[in-house]
């Protein structure tokens, strides 16, 4: 890892400048002085600031890697621990007991949950995002076997067949694809596992078919080749799905500078992964064990990197929410609105202030009607 921000303070301080100055001849004390009258600015940068993320081991956490590995957090004088757990409900936990103060968690799937139950959380940035789609799940697909009759031309050779998922957006996805095509989930055999496990699961026959996320949805369809019956991928119209930053309403309010010095170094994450795939399957591969490369630059390809909090974006989280309490997945005394999933005034600052993060992203729709990937 490289903590070059600490590195680059390391090389200078008074005791490299009074080893320099003791071997200065006359002729370079004017040099002296000017190197000591900067010190004071170099001890300055030189304190930088503590923060703890908590992410979950996938390849939706490839900008945090991105932004230690490249030093974007330490340019904007950030220390940042980051500690790796299983799902988003550790996330909500470590935020919710203090032991982080950021986490990246699913917004429109954990942080409803999240909010739902009383925990005072609050979007800051997505990343993981396709800001253009009311609903698009492109880390998603449900891939089964050819050989236990999973056609893809046709969605009821799902029924009756044993389907492993994993409880959270990746259960909602699967119930929303039953939905779209007028399929009674019933009628299906449904078996929770974790999604590390699934294409074991899947290689050996223990299920038919799976609901998995990258990269172990490209790990599956490369191991299975020819066999990979490939149902459903990164489909629109069944969910928001946008993975991002989320903060305690309180620290927000009181720190809200080093929320935004967060934000930049993500943004800047973002636009290296759009632009470098490949290069950050390779940063990835130092963070998730027995991670392979070919599937994980796959993987990134099919995800979308954008960090904008759009119309669309909102209005997709607030109905993926709803749509949720709508199935009985969580329970909550009113409608979920915007002011549940963004605070957007760090999103307006960075975007204000740093416009060429985003310059290469296609232009956003202004109005609901026009947002692809429309949900009910």
């Amino acid at each position: 890892m490289r903590y070059h921000g600490f590195r680059r303070a390391g090389r200078t301080g008074l005791t490299w400048g009074t080893v320099l100055v003791a071997r200065l001849t006359k002729n370079l004390w004017l040099m002296a002085a000017l190197l000591a009258f900067a010190a004071p600015a170099w001890a300055q940068s030189a304190k930088m600031t503590d923060v703890t993320v908590y992410v979950v081991k996938n390849l939706l956490s490839s900008p945090h890697f991105v932004a230690l590995e490249n030093g974007y957090w330490a340019d904007q004088g950030l220390n940042v621990q980051i500690k790796l757990t299983s799902g988003g409900r550790n996330v909500v936990q470590a935020l919710q007991a203090g032991d982080a103060q950021f986490g990246h968690v699913a917004i429109s799937g954990t942080l409803s949950v999240a909010r739902a139950g009383g925990d005072k959380l609050i979007g800051v940035m997505p990343y993981y995002n396709a800001a253009d789609y009311m609903g698009k799940a492109s880390a998603y697909a449900i891939i089964g076997r050819r050989d236990r009759g999973v056609d893809p031309a046709n969605p009821a050779s799902l029924l009756g067949k044993k389907i492993g998922y994993t409880a959270g957006t990746n259960e909602y996805y699967m119930r929303q694809w039953f939905r779209k095509n007028n399929l009674d989930i019933g009628k299906a055999q449904t078996v929770s596992m974790l999604v590390e496990d699934m294409p074991v699961a899947l290689n050996q026959s223990l299920v038919d078919a799976v609901v998995s996320w990258e990269p172990y949805g490209s790990q599956i369809i490369r191991e299975l080749g020819a066999n990979a019956a490939i149902v459903s991928r990164g489909e629109e119209g069944l969910m928001s799905d946008n993975v991002g930053i989320v903060v305690r309403e309180d620290y927000l309010k009181d720190h809200r500078d080093t929320v935004e010095k967060f934000a930049i170094g993500i943004a800047a994450a973002a636009k290296f992964i759009r632009e470098n795939p490949k290069e950050t399957a390779e940063i990835d591969a130092r963070y998730l064990d027995g991670l392979n490369l070919e599937d994980a630059t796959a993987g990134l390809k099919q995800l979308s990197w954008d960090p904008r909090v759009s119309i669309c974006v909102v209005e997709g989280s607030i109905r993926s929410g709803n749509g949720m309490i709508r199935l009985g997945q969580i329970k909550m005394d009113r409608p979920f609105t915007a002011a549940d999933y963004y605070d957007l005034g760090i999103y307006q600052d960075v975007i204000a202030k740093h416009a060429d993060l985003f310059a290469d992203l296609p232009p956003l729709p202004a109005k609901v009607e026009d947002c692809k990937g429309k949900l009910d």
